[in-house]
């Protein structure tokens, strides 16, 4: 068994900014009127906020197109919760489909123990996403990715793998905070395993990386780390200002180096020196 108990970075204070980088000292006026969200409600019997009252079920098809908006239902309570700044609510079940959070600013979202196959938090619509709240516990079967985006902040989130619920029959991918991820505040994070042995793997180096060749990630913060099981590298960590409290790695090297790309900040053949916690290339 490999273990480790590590802090690395410091502490930094932000200033409240919204999506164009402008500080924002107002304050939420609470008694402005209540959004309405009509155009979004298709059973008007669950209350504003949870998720079933605008189409998206556990333990259902959710890649559907919402009759009113013209956009699959995801991306409509996404949308709903930009605009009116409400908190969607899901309550547990598997919902059979990716949380792709592309170019979003300020949505939040709670979860009660559901289950989706995986989540991108990413500036692929042109702009990064920024101010994205994930509450309570999620379940992802597949991988939590981030990219160019910034102010996120996630509860409690468990990676695991079962090829009866990832979308691609395979096993889990691990979490991988990449290139211009900053300021990134992870409660508790569970990755149970992370897999190896064909081609689908070929990029996943660690059950945890921060990574981004001369574009690390920066003031990332996680609490808790436990990672089960990998294939591969336990934890790959590198950048500037980024902080682990405690970290613990139970198993790594459990699987193959097959089909494995080189690692970012490294030497050419050091990816298939597993080992349990590298870091590399760190600024405090």
């Amino acid at each position: 068994m490999k273990w480790a108990n590590f802090i690395i970075g410091i502490v930094v204070s932000l200033g409240l900014t919204n999506c164009n980088g402008e500080k924002n000292t107002s304050k939420i006026d609470n008694s402005q009127r209540e959004f309405d969200d009509s155009k979004y409600t298709l059973y008007p019997d669950y209350p504003k906020g949870d998720c079933r009252r605008y189409g998206v079920f556990p333990d259902s098809t959710n890649n559907r197109t919402h009759p009113r908006t013209g956009i699959s239902r995801m991306e409509s309570v996404m949308e709903l919760s930009e605009k009116s700044k409400t908190t969607i609510y899901f309550p547990r079940g598997f919902y059979g489909t990716n949380l792709l959070f592309h170019s979003k600013c300020n949505v939040s979202f709670t979860f009660d123990k559901a289950q989706f196959n995986l989540l991108d938090i990413t500036d692929e619509k042109g702009t990064e996403s920024s101010h994205i709240k994930l509450k309570g516990t999620l379940i992802l079967y597949d991988r939590f990715g981030t990219y160019n985006s910034n102010n996120i902040e996630v509860d409690s989130l468990i990676i695991k793998s079962d090829s009866t619920k990832n979308l691609s029959k395979n096993r889990s991918r691990g979490c991988h905070i990449y290139k211009g991820t900053k300021h990134m505040k992870i409660k508790y994070l569970e990755i149970q395993d992370m897999g190896s042995g064909g081609e689908q793997y070929r990029n996943n180096h660690a059950a945890l990386a921060l990574d981004g060749l001369w574009n690390n990630p920066e003031n990332i913060t996680i609490d808790e780390v436990l990672i089960k099981s990998s294939d591969r590298h336990g934890a790959y960590v590198t950048g500037n200002n980024n902080k682990i409290h405690k970290i613990t790695i139970e198993k790594y090297a459990q699987g193959t180096t097959d089909f494995m790309t080189g690692m970012q900040d490294t030497q050419k053949g050091e990816e298939r020196i597993l080992s349990g916690l590298w870091m590399q290339r760190l600024c405090f």
